[in-house]
């Protein structure tokens, strides 16, 4: 095997081990479980999620790294939430909530569920002063790439903006008001080691990108890019 090949496969290996702590993380926070809740044994995560013992000691690494879990050994032992995490996760961030808040995830989902719809509509009803305006977010989010925090709400505010061209007023209030609820909620922003700025910068320049378009299947394959399947949101 070449050393492009194992790095590839490292690779995948890593994302793979992200992909499922996101999953627990999620299913953590969504049914709000108490503190010292058990979760099975590595080798229970190891046949649910069908994968190779290495990825499923990094999942439970990034997750003891992060305060979600405790590994305890011997009989009765496995994994334990150590808390219910007053965070949620999207991509490669980690957004720290008040405490006692779950309700961000929600609010996220739903988000992520009226972004087609969102785009859609922005790919039909857009202007060139509203496309002007977008690049010039697009710029602010670019300058901010190196501090977490500011990357984030610049991202939101590229979000905002594309939500503002809708005529459809029920669906841009909702999709607003979840962006403002989880913004309510969050103290602190924190990326993780593969917190990427560019990659996600790139996928919000797609999604402006399909918008001036206005090709409808051009729209939903940058949303598939923003959202692939392992994310939470952003």
């Amino acid at each position: 095997m070449s050393r492009s090949e194992r790095a590839g496969r490292a690779e995948w290996r890593l994302s793979r081990a992200e992909a499922i702590a996101r999953e627990i993380e999620q299913k953590i926070i969504e049914s709000a479980l108490p503190d010292g809740s058990r979760l099975g044994t590595k080798e229970d995560l190891r046949q649910e999620y069908g994968v190779a013992v290495g990825t499923v000691n990094e999942a439970v690494r990034l997750l003891e790294t992060r305060g979600v879990v405790a590994a305890k050994p011997g009989p009765g032992g496995g994994l334990f939430t150590r808390r219910t995490p007053g965070h949620v996760r999207i991509k490669h961030l980690t957004l720290g909530l008040r405490e006692d808040s779950v309700s961000a995830a929600h609010c996220l989902a739903v988000r992520d569920a009226l972004e087609e719809p969102i785009l859609l509509d922005a790919a039909k009803h857009r202007t060139e002063e509203d496309l002007a305006e977008l690049r010039e977010l697009l710029d602010e989010m670019y300058e901010q790439r190196n501090d977490a925090a500011k990357f984030l709400r610049a991202n939101w505010a590229v979000h905002r903006r594309l939500a503002e061209i809708t005529p459809n007023t029920v669906l841009r209030i909702i999709y607003t008001t979840m962006l403002d609820m989880i913004e309510n909620e969050i103290e602190h922003v924190s990326p993780d080691e593969l917190f990427t700025a560019g990659k996600t910068f790139r996928a919000h320049v797609a999604l402006v990108d399909a918008v001036e378009s206005q090709d409808p299947a051009k729209v939903r394959r940058a949303v598939r890019r923003h959202r692939p399947p392992t994310s939470v949101v952003d």
